[in-house]
This record gives structure tokens, sequence and C-alpha cells, in this order.
């Protein structure tokens, strides 16, 4: 019998009694091994190249260098095999702007420590940072550019009505939902949800990043919001949507045991039984297989389907998923997605 490889991890803190909280932590789990230990950036450097972890947990603010410039100068060394880098940080629950930093310069996800820097009651998201390893060793690390608006407006033709975009995305979705949002026209005759898994606290920082960033207005969802084109609404992790014949967003507590949140299924299937044919679902980079009941909805409902091409996704499984099971209508790439959501607003 083939003894299974052990994930290899490198803890990142510059504090000494965090570092010896998340060692106790990962060794509870027979499948990881702490491989080592570094309290700046500089050092996090040297020992990724002396151990070459297969995940690395990185604090942001670090003495030297923040955790995003050490990420950066990890992930372009080419003398090494890319490590997963999670950041276990206090830092990421403050900003948007540094966490989205971050997952552009090659971070794989992020988890918020409880109580701040010195988090000494760590035991509470022990689930979540395992589960977080397992899956990290499994992503495709990418870099991401800086951010791009689009300037200007687009001559939108025969239009019969706007339509409603909806983008789930999960593990290395965040940058991706920047950069196609980002893409987009101004005068998009479409109301664009995102249902991206992220923790409750990030949502709105998330929303308030992406408004300073886009023309368009960007919101978080919220009861009898009016549907309207020309915005982005964020969807939160503890509803789910019933659009009714008004244009107006009503929403209801779901189940606690409903799973990854926010729900994309629940996003999905609600918005395409109201609107049918107007949706566009869009399937990005994640683990997992939310989304799969969602797109066979829109699919039955005659709308159509977008998955992220396998090659450019952080984590494949939520968009291979509804590829094998033919219920795409495109395989794109990110640089493409935006395209042909202003192509099919037009028709």
């Amino acid at each position: 019998m083939v003894k299974k490889k052990k994930i290899k991890v490198l803890i990142v803190d510059d504090s000494f009694f965090m570092k010896k909280l998340l060692r106790e932590l990962l060794s509870s789990d027979s499948s990881i091994e702490v491989v080592g230990e570094a309290k700046t950036g500089s050092e996090a450097i040297g020992e990724t190249l002396r151990l070459k972890p297969d995940v690395i947990t990185m604090d942001y603010n670090m003495p030297g260098m923040t955790g995003a410039e050490a990420i950066r100068t990890i992930i372009n060394n080419d003398k090494l095999e890319r490590p997963a880098i999670i950041m276990l940080s206090a830092y990421a629950k403050e900003g948007a702007d540094e966490t989205i930093e971050c997952l552009r310069a090659g971070a794989v996800d992020f988890i918020a420590k409880p109580s701040g820097e010195l988090s000494l009651d760590i035991e509470k998201i022990r689930e979540d940072i395992l589960k977080k390893i397992h899956t990290a060793k499994l992503a495709r690390i990418r870099r991401f550019p800086g951010t791009k608006k689009r300037s200007g407006k687009v001559s939108f033709k025969n239009i019969k009505g706007s339509k409603i975009i909806v983008i789930g995305a999960s593990t290395g979705g965040p940058p991706v939902v920047e950069d196609i949002l980002l893409a987009l026209p101004k005068n998009i005759p479409a109301t664009i949800f995102v249902a991206q898994h992220m923790p409750d606290f990030f949502i709105s920082r998330f929303a308030e990043r992406l408004d300073k960033l886009m023309d368009l207005k960007v919101k978080v969802l919220s009861d009898n919001s009016l549907i309207a084109p020309k915005q982005v609404i964020i969807v939160n992790d503890n509803f789910k949507i019933i659009g009714d014949k008004i244009k107006r967003i009503k929403i209801c507590k779901v189940d606690e045991e409903c799973g990854a949140r926010p729900s994309i299924d629940s996003t999905m299937i609600s918005l395409s039984k109201a609107y049918g044919k107007k949706v566009i679902g869009i399937m990005l980079s994640g683990m997992g297989e939310d989304g799969f009941e969602g797109f066979k909805e829109i699919r039955r409902n005659k709308g159509f389907t977008i998955a992220q091409d396998l090659k450019t996704a952080v984590i494949t499984s939520m968009p291979e998923t509804v590829i094998e099971a033919g219920l795409t209508d495109s395989v794109l790439s990110p640089n493409k997605i935006a395209k042909k959501i202003i192509e099919l607003c037009s028709e």
C-alpha cells in the first residue's frame, strides 16, 4: 500500500504564540506536516527556498515587508515550485484592498484570525483552516495583473429588455470577479448579481472596494432593493433571493445547514425562476458543486450559461462539474467572459 504524502506547511507569523498555536492546530491533522516557521517576509522567502512547502500560511502585517510583498517575491521566483499561500491575518479582516492585493499577488485564499493579531482562540476556526489547507494543496497558482477599468460606453443595439447576470465563484474567484466587472461598460443593460463564497464580514468591504473602482453602482443585497440595470449586487451570505413581478428583491433567512455561503445554487435558481431566458449564469473558480443545480435551472428556463476555462481557474471543480455535465453554452477564459456578456446584452 502506497503511503499518502503529507501536506508540507510553512507557518509565517511574527508572533511566537501564534506560531505555537498554529503548529499545534495543524499537527492535529495526521495528513499535515508543519515543516518550518518564519517571523518575517524575508525569512519566509528563505525558508520557502530551503523547505519547499506545499502550503504557506502567511500573515499580512509583519516587520520589513508586508505579506503581499513576500507573496509576490515567492510566486515570482522561478527556482521554486510555487507553493499555495493562504493569508491568515487579522489585517485581512480590516480591509478588502489588502486582501485582494494578496490574492492578485498569488495567494490562493484568506482566513481572518478570530480575535485580532494574537488570537488565542484560533481553535474556533480549526475546521476552516484545515479545510482550506487541503483545498489549497489542489490549487493552480495564478498571478493577476493590476486592475484595469474599461472606459466609456458601448453602443447596445436591438435590446429586447435588460439581462440578469449571475456570477458564482469560490476559491480563486475574487480577482476574476473584479476583472470581469471592471471590463463591463457603465451603460450595460443588465443587473449583475455576484455570489462569491466569502465570510460575512468581508462582503460589505468587497462591495465598497468594487464601488470605488467601478462606474456601475455596487451594493450589498438588501430587502426590497430595486432590480434595475447598470448596478451590481453582492449577495449576502445569510439570505436567498426571490425576484417578484415588480422587480424588487425579497429576502428570507436560509437554513443554517445550507453549506457554503452565499449559496450560488439558491441565487441562480431564484433568479432563473423569476426571469427565465433573461438570465446569464457564469461559473468561476471554486471547490465543490455549488452552482450545479443553479446551472440546471438556468438551462431549463432557456437562459445562457458560461463556465471559466479550466486552464485559468485556481480551483477547477466548480466549473469542471458543470462542463462535464453538459450544462454550459460557452467555456471561456476570464478576459473573454466580459466580451461575451456585452455581446449577449446586445441581443
